[in-house]
């Protein structure tokens, strides 16, 4: 795959002087562009590693046809135990035995194709769901709208390769970094928002520590890296401002490092002043200012969305989950991003089940009640519309009709797909059962997401991380989780990369919830970029204008 790409991007630059609309190099292009899909798609395949196993059962038609392909998953494997099998046998009659079961095999993998084929053609959401298909430049260019671009970036191990598109225009680059070399750009820049990052811009936060702070100035400010942040938009985006520059709406399709570092951060214009002043941040040339961005956990999600028909609307404005039962002693602003990456967090699988001790044991985040209670008095909801504490339980969410609401909200740790020993695909935390079962572990995951029923405008994903403490990329960061709250009937996700202060949470989604109530012509992305500027720009508290406050926030589907 990587070897493709390079070579795809060599020979494209050897016929630089091709016409751009050249039918030659615009095939190789679109090539290269699906192949970079395929390449995420590769890295995503265990975020839903259980989905089968959760569709397969019951008696519909998609369980049925789910329960056939594994039948014939199960069968292929055991034909190629028996090649090897086979092969070990020193007898005369091992070859035709070898070639007998290679053309069996061959046969069964046929099987399979022809089922894969049939699921997308029955069941296109459910295919989308679990083995998304590239799809063609050709195809991005008819889903998006005159004010819209999107941008495809796929870290390779050499190379970094950036495709952009408009309605009308395309474009790719490659910019001559290493993944490595991009994971270290992205970490270095993670570092400095960091939840601890902004808590010295802001006197009186309760159960903070400053000297537990590294980095701060003798100002006691922290600063971020603007001249990092804006070579990296160098790099991946100033390449293609005559195309995208000029549209409202950005989508982005990326994999990591780039999926644990929100786009709003990087500046279009060299940076003046100090990094830690705060009327010097105010006055970055930070990219939300110019678009309003949109996160997809795949190119092909943008047709999928675009051609759903969800013509349910929810009666109810709101359901809250948070405030989890959790014993463990770190204090409520600990970065949770290092959750996964703790003593604790690594004994959650214990013997192949989930230890209720251990997630007992993670950090409470007694902060989400009351941004979950600002929510409920902005969209009209009462309190009997929440779920907090010891009712914030997977139970309670799956006996919850969650078709009846507006706006779904999830505030609690998030775990990544891959970073504990048996957690195969990224879950919410929520209250631990006493008698732990099947449908009830304590973890909310993304194949028990995707079979919820939803009619959702929003779900809100609040406290989730796509990073390690130390800013490392995480596996899969979100997108698993995201494809399963849109298969379930989501259109779009408000997901912060990193637990948020209480009192800038709640002003952040309540502002941009307002705005959209009072502007129904509005566009849910341009509402939150509206709120991050609004924030962004208050002169009254100058710990606002710190990036790690206002850009945790991300829009993550439909924009419109």
């Amino acid at each position: 795959m990587l070897k493709f790409l390079a070579g795809a991007m060599a020979l494209l630059m050897a016929s630089a002087a091709c016409a751009a609309d050249d039918p030659q190099q615009a095939a190789l292009r679109d090539e290269a562009f699906q192949a970079a899909q395929r390449g995420m798609a590769s890295t995503a395949a265990a975020a839903l590693s259980q989905l089968g196993a959760r569709f397969s059962a019951g008696d519909g038609d998609l369980a049925r046809a789910v329960r056939a392909r594994q039948d014939l998953e199960q069968h292929a494997a055991q034909l190629d135990r028996q090649v090897m099998l086979a092969r070990a046998a020193p007898d005369d009659g091992q070859a035709s035995r070898v070639a007998g079961l290679r053309a069996e095999g061959e046969a069964v993998r046929r099987k399979i194709e022809a089922a894969d084929s049939e699921l997308r053609r029955r069941f296109p959401d459910y295919a989308e769901l679990a083995k998304p298909q590239p799809i063609s430049i050709a195809d991005v260019q008819k889903f998006l709208l005159d004010d819209e671009a999107l941008v495809l970036i796929y870290a390779a191990r050499r190379d970094t390769f950036v495709w952009a598109a408009t309605r009308d225009g395309v474009d790719w680059n490659r910019a001559p970094r290493s993944r490595d070399a991009m994971i270290a750009q992205v970490k270095n820049l993670r570092a400095g928002l960091n939840p601890r990052a902004y808590a010295l811009l802001r006197s009186g936060l309760r159960n903070f520590d400053e000297a537990q702070v590294e980095g701060a100035d003798e100002t006691g400010r922290m600063a971020f890296d603007r001249a990092g942040a804006f070579r990296l938009y160098e790099e991946l985006l100033k390449p293609f401002e005559a195309l995208i520059g000029s549209k409202r709406r950005l989508f982005t399709v990326v994999n990591a490092p780039f999926d644990s570092l929100p786009f709003a951060v990087l500046p279009t214009r060299p940076p003046e002043g100090p990094d830690a002043d705060p009327a010097s941040l105010r006055a970055t040339h930070w990219l939300i200012r110019r678009q309003s961005l949109v996160s997809l956990p795949s190119a092909s999600s943008l047709r999928a969305l675009r051609a759903a028909r969800n013509p349910r609307i929810a009666s109810e404005p709101f359901r809250g989950y948070g405030a989890p039962v959790l014993g463990g002693g770190a204090p409520p602003l600990a970065d949770t991003i290092s959750v996964a990456r703790s003593g604790v967090a690594a004994s959650l699988y214990r013997g192949g089940a989930v230890d209720r001790a251990a997630i007992s044991q993670l950090a409470p985040l007694p902060q989400t009640e009351g941004e979950l209670k600002a929510l409920a008095v902005t969209l009209g909801a009462g309190p009997d519309s929440l779920r907090l504490g010891a009712a914030a339980t997977v139970s309670a969410v799956l006996a919850d009709d969650l078709a009846k609401f507006r706006i779904i909200a999830f505030a609690t740790h998030g775990l990544l797909a891959g970073e504990l020993s048996g957690l195969q695909e990224p879950a919410l935390v929520f209250t631990p059962p006493t008698a732990p079962s099947a449908q009830d572990n304590g973890l909310l995951t993304a194949s028990q997401a995707a079979k919820l029923d939803l009619a959702a405008d929003w779900v809100i994903l609040s406290a989730c991380n796509t990073a390690a403490g130390d800013g490392a990329p995480g596996a899969e960061g979100f997108s698993g989780l995201a494809r399963a709250f849109f298969y379930a009937g989501a259109k779009s996700l408000l997901v912060s990369h990193w637990p948020v202060r209480d009192d800038v949470a709640a002003r952040l989604t309540t502002r941009m919830f307002a705005s959209l109530r009072a502007d129904d012509k509005l566009a849910k992305a341009e509402a939150h970029q509206r709120s991050v500027l609004e924030l962004l720009d208050d002169l009254r508290d100058p710990s606002l204008a710190h990036p790690a406050v206002w850009a945790p926030f991300v829009v993550v589907g439909e924009g419109r």
